[in-house]
This record gives C-alpha cells, structure tokens and sequence, in this order.
C-alpha cells in the first residue's frame, strides 16, 4: 500500500528497499524525490494483472478443484496455472482450459489499459517469465540494480538465457480466442497444453509471447473503450509490437 510512503517520509529513514509491480513503481518514482532518502532500491516483479476481490474468488470458483483451500496461484511459462493448497497439496489447470467466457471481466480496467508489463523503472526485475521453468530471470537495469544483484549474486544458481520457438502464431491464436472467449474442454485443453509446452515458445521467447499477447489484448481494451485516448494513451514501443498482428474490430 503506497500510503505507507506519508510515514516514511515523516520517520527520518534514508535507505528504503521498495518490491512491488509496475504501478505501483510507477507512483513510487512520481514522488521519489520528496521521501526525503539518501538512497531508494527498486526490485520489481513482471505485471500480475490484479482482480477485484469478487473477481478473484470467480476466478477461483470456476478454475481450482478446491476453491476454500487455493494459498497462491501462479501463471507459469509451461502453460499452466499453479495453486498451492492448505495442505501442501498442488494442482496444475493448463492456460486453454480457463472459463474465459466468463473470465474475462475480472481483471481491474487500468491493468487492462496498462503497457508497463516488464516493470521499467525498477532497478532490478527478477520473475519467470523469460526464464526455463523452475528458474527465474533478472534483468538489471542501472547500477543501482548492479549493486543489489553484486549483494546476492554468489548466493544464486545462474544459467545463460535462452530462447527457443517462435511466439508469433501463437500471440496470434490467442487473440481472436481471448476476444470471442472460447473455452475448451479439459481434455482437449490439458491435450494442447502438453503440445505447446513441447514446440512452444521457451525461455527469452516466452517472454516475448506474454509481452504481445498483453499488449495486444490491451490495445483492443482501451480503442473499444477510451478511443479518444488511444493515440495518446499508448506507447510507440507498444504500437510497432501491435502492429505485427492482425486484431479484431
């Protein structure tokens, strides 16, 4: 919660480690130079698309085995969500078998007006988006983030990134799918998700793929909704990405 920032400003602190997603960065850096510090440290993560409380409990409701017991969840790069439950047990449900038809209003509309995905004024990001599954990726942005990667990097297990497979056909499936909300059954979704984890996009690529895909769905949300706005709204580096796919109306 950035109203945290009013009590550091008035407590004298002059180091501050600040972790959040990109909006919430975004209104940190506004204000940075009035907190008064000596030093600020920014670790971000990758966008995580927040939901309304209501949203979040459909979206559990319709998509977990065990809605009342889901701890966490995450949207993994093998194509599949990830919940943990209370007890220490985990289910997998692949991306293609989301209820999308009645999905697909749950996400808040600036997320769904939002072009920021990969954080760009933090210091350092570290999430899993362009990383091999199971590992995490980091990118480091200015010597701040050098300094803070310097403090922990003996500590880690590190891999050159890769990239594999070619985002485009499938940042193209997605976005007639996503618009008309198509649904799958289960077993034609869990069928795709083992062939998509198999030939799909991998490690820089996947990051690719997710940066189009919310790109895309998010131009199409603000020119239906804002389209006054949408020339001005939306960045150029968001557009030239936009522009390589054919979108609906």
């Amino acid at each position: 919660n950035l109203s945290v920032l009013e009590q550091i400003e008035k407590s004298g602190m002059k180091r501050l480690l600040v972790i959040g997603v990109g909006c919430q960065i975004q209104a940190l850096r506004a204000v940075e130079k009035k907190l008064g510090l000596e030093k600020l440290y920014v670790l971000g993560t990758p966008c995580v698309d927040n939901v309304t409380r209501a949203g979040l409990q459909k979206f559990l409701e319709t998509t977990s085995r065990s809605p009342q017991t889901v701890v966490s969840y995450e949207f993994m790069q093998d194509f599949r969500v990830h919940f943990k439950h209370e007890d220490g047990s985990e289910e997998t449900v692949p991306f293609f078998g989301l209820k999308t038809n009645v999905l697909k209003d749950i996400f808040a509309p600036s997320c769904m007006s939002c072009f920021d995905y990969v954080n760009s004024l933090a210091d350092i990001v570290v999430g899993y988006m362009g990383a091999p599954y199971k590992w995490q990726w980091i990118v480091v942005r200015n010597d701040t983030g050098k300094e803070m990667l310097e403090l922990v990097k003996n500590q880690l297990d590190t891999q050159p990134v890769i990239s594999q497979g070619n985002r485009k056909p499938a940042v193209q499936q997605s976005i007639p799918a996503y618009d008309q909300a198509v649904t799958l059954p289960m077993w034609a979704a869990k069928l795709m998700g083992v062939v998509i984890d198999k030939i799909g996009p991998k490690g820089l690529e996947y990051a690719r793929f997710s940066i189009d895909s919310h790109f895309a769905r998010n131009y199409l949300y603000v020119k239906r909704n804002h389209g006054e706005k949408l020339e001005a709204h939306v960045p150029e580096f968001a557009k030239r990405i936009v522009e390589q796919y054919k979108l609906p109306e």
